[in-house]
């Protein structure tokens, strides 16, 4: 496998010069003018006035939407912000979104094993994060956590990461902060791309993708199916740490996104659909620190979301955004019988494990602006969720069959209000609050607020200083799943369980010099919680309150970009999380975190990219108020981007990526270690500019 490896990353550097030369000069002109056109073609829309929505024209990464439902830079945003474009994505040509969020300042990704593993993530050691695709809630049902690995990145046109409590402007289950993950959308005349790579463990990725609009409308559509073996490895009985031979995964996903302006462009109708089919082996067996290999268990998972979308802006007095989204979710879990083990760790019997939920979403809210420096936001919130469970398993010598189930409805009501006041671009004060009435928890409020002052670096030209802080208020119910989900020997339910209340606080001071080419920033944060929702990890385990519970400490980060050729970013999270009422720390939360990306484009046919990212280690479960750790980690992974050649309006590309260069046993769970080293490649074809504008 290293030799593969080695290999790879050899012809991608010896296939530089030599591919550089195969065009003729007549070629290589024929293509930059293909290449201006199309570049000014997408100028031409994405320097269109479309204030209210980010989904008219493409954002720069030196601006956000997601802090307040508005397009604004990032010089000015109160909170720590950062955001991945669809650039990085094409860069890095990571099949899954975990690669790139683990980039982030403060943001922990969290993976049990290979592609398709449960994969979530933390912000500020906290995984109570609200995370939106297109405005639309889209975290899970059953424990309000996002998993990663039901989502690839392909159709991702940014993702904007906000750190800190957002409980105003985002709603609940905001606590560590909000993500916002947008689609991509048709631009310029057609576009058509097809994509086929190859890589270790039989991984297989195919892709389709088709995209045009013009000032009027748009449409967008993709479909990716990719399958592999895994990768996983284990701690077998014997000591060995051995690969795991049923951890196959398959994935199927389509996407769509069509967009039509009304009213004379002030306003904006969108459609967009998105549907995820995974099936996942489930390869491992046991309990506690032994594991064996699972040979016919496996999981099937089904996401689908629409969300329909009206964006109004009328005039620069009062716009609006409405938003209602359907998001369907449905895994089972399948057991089948074993064959008889002397370990006693064998399925000695058939089961199934069940759920669905499905989530209503509608939001609406209206903006009113005054002059250049003040927005007032009121806006309105309503989430329905529908949630069954099935815990169905026949009998073994451990007891008789069982078969548990249930299920139960709630209906969520928001109404908020936000102010912002701009002074002259130096002082940004914002304010406002949510009002939040569940149907079994009741009502609550939660106050935000947050300012910045932003000024000139002294004496120092094109170059800005800042200080922002910010304090609010979040709350995260428990789902039905947490309270009533009941799985055989596996999970027990809590029906006593509250919601989590948080109050959390950060400063941060930012300093950017000559237009952004050298940037740091420093910054501090504490989060205080009550009634804590948390792990039982004995045998059955279940969520539990932990009556308080806290996490402070430090992020600090720096990026280098002196040209358009070449940038780079350290950043460093330190956290002290604990709680206060066994004085263990909480599980998921390592104390310190490094990660570092660069990348370099020499000319304009080669990107090349390296990326480390490092972990001390942390606690994974609790159980009997005695901790469980796995240890830290240090992940590099290197690839480049090529592009071959073109002809008239077809371009082709080559691209590929080792990871885990270092082949370290990567491990979020004890006894469960990602992939070794392994590699991913491909071919892409790009045709630009077919036919006419929509």
């Amino acid at each position: 496998m290293k030799k593969i490896c080695f290999t790879l990353c050899v012809c991608l550097v010896a296939a530089i010069p030599t591919l550089a030369m195969q065009e003729s000069q007549q070629d290589v002109q024929n293509e930059l003018q293909t290449d201006s056109r199309f570049i000014e073609q997408k100028l031409h829309l994405e320097t269109k006035e479309s204030e209210g929505s980010p989904f008219s024209r493409k954002l720069s990464k030196d601006e956000v939407y997601s802090p307040g439902n508005k397009v604004e830079s990032k010089k000015y945003a109160t909170s720590g912000v950062e955001v991945i474009t669809s650039q990085d994505i094409e860069n890095q040509n990571s099949p899954v979104i975990s690669e790139l969020m683990n980039q982030l300042t403060g943001v922990t990704v969290q993976r049990s094993g290979s592609i398709g593993d449960i994969s979530s993530f933390r912000i500020r050691g906290v995984d109570r994060v609200r995370v939106t695709v297109d405005g639309i809630r889209a975290d899970s049902p059953s424990d309000n956590k996002f998993y990663l690995n039901n989502y690839l990145s392909d159709d991702i046109e940014r993702i904007e990461v906000v750190r800190g409590p957002q409980g105003n402007m985002s709603g609940a289950q905001a606590s560590g902060g909000l993500v916002g993950i947008f689609t991509k959308q048709g631009y310029g005349e057609g576009q058509f791309k097809t994509s086929s790579e190859f890589g270790s463990f039989s991984t297989f990725k195919e892709r389709i993708m088709y995209g045009m609009g013009d000032e009027k409308k748009d449409f967008y559509l993709s479909t990716t199916f990719l399958k592999t073996d895994g990768g996983l490895r284990i701690d077998s009985p014997s000591g060995n740490r051995v690969r795991l031979g049923n951890d196959d995964f398959k994935s199927f996903n389509v996407v769509t996104n069509a967009g039509y302006r009304i009213l004379d462009g002030k306003g904006e109708l969108r459609q967009i659909f998105r549907l995820n089919n995974a099936v996942k082996q489930v390869g491992v067996n046991g309990y506690g620190d032994t594991l064996i290999q699972d040979y016919n268990d496996h999981t099937k998972n089904l996401d689908i979301m629409s969300t329909t979308i009206f964006n109004l802006k009328p005039n620069n007095i009062y716009d609006s955004s409405t938003r209602f989204g359907i998001f369907t979710t449905r895994n089972v879990f399948y057991q089948f019988q074993d064959p008889i083990d002397p370990t006693w760790l064998h399925d000695e019997s058939d089961g199934r494990s069940y759920y669905r939920g499905t989530r209503l979403n509608f939001i609406s809210q209206h903006n009113f602006n005054y002059k250049d420096w003040n927005r007032f936001s009121v806006g309105y919130n309503m989430e329905y969720n529908k949630f069954s469970s099935i815990s169905d398993y026949d009998a073994t010598s451990w007891g008789p069959a069982t078969h548990d189930t249930y299920w139960g409805d709630s209906m969520q009501n928001d109404i908020y209000i936000n102010d912002t006041i701009n002074i002259k671009d130096k002082l940004i004060l914002k304010g406002g609050a949510r009002m939040i009435n569940h149907s079994i928890f009741g009502t609550y409020i939660t106050p935000n607020a947050s300012a910045a002052l932003v000024l000139p670096t002294f004496k120092i030209k094109d170059s800005y200083s800042k200080i922002r802080g910010s304090w609010g208020e979040s709350i995260s119910s428990p789902t039905f799943y947490q309270m009533f989900g009941e799985i055989a020997g596996m999970q027990l339910p809590n029906r006593d369980l509250d919601p989590e209340k948080l109050k959390g606080w950060d400063v941060g001071y930012e300093q950017s010099f000559y237009n952004g080419k050298l940037s740091f920033d420093f910054g501090y944060f504490n989060n205080k919680y009550d009634d804590y929702i948390g792990w039982d990890g004995g045998w059955p385990g279940q969520y539990i309150n932990i009556s308080s519970a806290k996490i402070s400490g430090y992020e600090a980060g720096i990026k280098w970009q002196p040209n358009h050729l070449f940038r780079a970013s350290l950043n460093y999270t330190y956290s002290d999380s604990q709680d206060n009422q066994s004085g263990l720390e909480l599980a998921g939360v390592p104390k310190n975190r490094i990660n570092y990306s660069m990348f370099f484009t020499p000319n304009e046919r080669i990107t090349l990219f390296a990326r480390a990212d490092a972990s001390t280690d942390r606690v994974y479960t609790i159980s009997n108020n005695q901790e469980q750790r796995v240890g830290g980690f240090v992940d590099v992974s290197l690839g480049g981007r090529i592009k071959l050649f073109s002809y008239k309006k077809m371009h082709v590309f080559l691209a590929g990526q080792v990871y885990n260069l270092l082949n370290q046993g990567i491990s979020m769970y004890k006894g469960y270690y990602q992939p070794g080293v392994h590699y991913m490649a491909g071919i892409f074809v790009e045709f630009r500019g077919l036919g006419e504008k929509l």
